[in-house]
């Protein structure tokens, strides 16, 4: 079965809250994030959710 966008997007949204889980533990542990990890992450994330857009339909349609 291949990917859809929406299966691409949805990837994107469950990353982002497991980013937000961790950084959320870093600040109860008064840790410094690791801004090289966090910034490449968020690079692939931003990367993959621009792929998704740009495989969206553009016609009004519902992408499957």
């Amino acid at each position: 079965m291949s990917e859809t966008p929406r299966d691409r997007v949805h990837a994107v949204v469950c990353d982002l809250g497991c980013l937000h889980t961790i950084l959320d533990g870093l600040i109860a542990a008064s840790e410094p994030p690791p801004l090289e990890f966090l910034a490449g992450w968020v690079k692939r994330i931003y990367g993959e959710l621009d792929r998704a857009w740009l495989g969206l339909p553009t016609d009004g349609g519902q992408a499957e």
